[in-house]
């Protein structure tokens, strides 16, 4: 072997070596593994970050004050970042803290458009956070959601994960993970819908959401969220009630299709929206037809309604000014949608 050959070998060895001797990895007895991440408002401009672990089989004495009983625990720490934060929380503990397994981060709903977009930013920078991990904004603030359960969850975390990723479970697909809040922050013409994750007694409900720009916040209570899972095509699994609640269909499920035409004089948003299910129950005399109509005409009425508030917002949660922007070289706005809404709900059981 020439010499130059051994020097580059030995060279490489050596370094090896040196990469083996500090890669050195903390055995999970000195390792706490953040599952979920509340942040809510700090003074000074710092925030409040507050970390759920899994209790360690052993405790270090600087934890002693967590109960053997508790399963999951929460600590917390004042910092600008979440870098930051986990080192305060690491030098706590005597512990490597790591966030390669965060689940869920609940942000509080106290926290403004400008300090939002910040938090994605800084969660994103981090190297060991998980970009996957489910994001929500918790009222009335991200530690209260942490730490409160349903009665049939031991883990707040589950229960979350659960809630988000879980494609049958519930009517109204509420998903966000942090990426995807990421990615549409970086395009001018998009608008990120994030879940709204409320505590209501020893209980979180995820039935509401909020639109995000760069710029402002619109907040949406649960019928304007319905309305626009029903126009995005997120309603699965769920209920219709027309007829002043008279007559119901279940098993409903929305589709929805949504494109941009484009003519010499003007610019139009076409949707069709279909509706598939089945009539719990109707009564003697039930015309299948006219309460077909009724259900087109109650969608049609909920999805225009939830298009005009967000033109009137200068908001766009339907993807519809993306569209629009690989259409067309002008100007993006919201151009004047033109909806069709068809029923396909069958009646399955009828009563004499």
């Amino acid at each position: 072997m020439r010499p130059l050959q051994k020097l580059f070998v030995i060279s490489l060895v050596l370094m090896l070596l040196n990469v083996t001797a500090c890669g050195t990895v903390a055995g999970i007895n000195q390792t706490g593994v953040v599952l979920a991440l509340g942040v809510d408002p700090g003074p000074s401009g710092q925030l409040l970050w507050t970390f759920m672990f899994p209790n360690p089989t052993i405790t270090p004495s600087s934890e002693a004050s967590v109960k053997p009983s508790e399963e999951f625990y929460t600590l917390q720490s004042y910092a600008s970042s979440l870098v930051q934060a986990a080192e305060k929380i690491s030098m706590l503990t005597d512990r490597h803290v790591y966030l390669g397994d965060i689940q869920v981060v609940a942000v509080s709903s106290h926290i403004g458009s400008r300090e939002l977009v910040h938090v994605i930013h800084l969660l994103i920078n981090t190297g060991d956070f998980p970009p996957r991990a489910w994001l929500t904004i918790a009222s009335p603030s991200g530690e209260a959601v942490l730490k409160v359960s349903p009665p049939e969850e031991v883990v707040p975390t589950v229960f979350l994960g659960s809630y988000f990723s879980c494609q049958i479970c519930h009517a109204i697909q509420l998903e966000t993970r942090v990426w995807q809040v990421w990615d549409d922050l970086l395009v001018p013409s998009h608008t990120a819908v994030i879940p709204l994750s409320t505590v209501k007694g020893n209980k979180v409900q995820v039935n509401g959401s909020i639109w995000l720009t760069p710029t402002h916040i619109v907040e949406c209570g649960r019928k304007r969220t319905l309305y626009w899972a029903m126009a995005m095509g997120k309603y699965r699994a769920g209920t219709l009630a027309i007829d002043n609640n008279r007559v119901v269909a279940e098993g409903v499920r929305i589709a929805s299709h949504r494109w941009i035409l484009v003519s010499s004089r003007h610019m139009v948003s076409r949707w069709i929206i279909t509706l598939h299910g089945h009539w719990q129950s109707v009564n003697t005399g039930f015309k299948e037809t006219s309460y077909d109509n009724l259900a087109e005409k109650m969608v049609l009425r909920h999805v225009l309604e939830i298009y005009q508030l967000a033109v009137e917002q200068h908001v766009d949660p339907f993807g519809v000014l993306n569209q629009v922007v690989w259409t067309t070289s002008g100007k993006a706005i919201m151009p004047r949608a033109e909806v069709t809404v068809l029923c396909h709900i069958a009646a399955t059981a009828r009563t004499e």
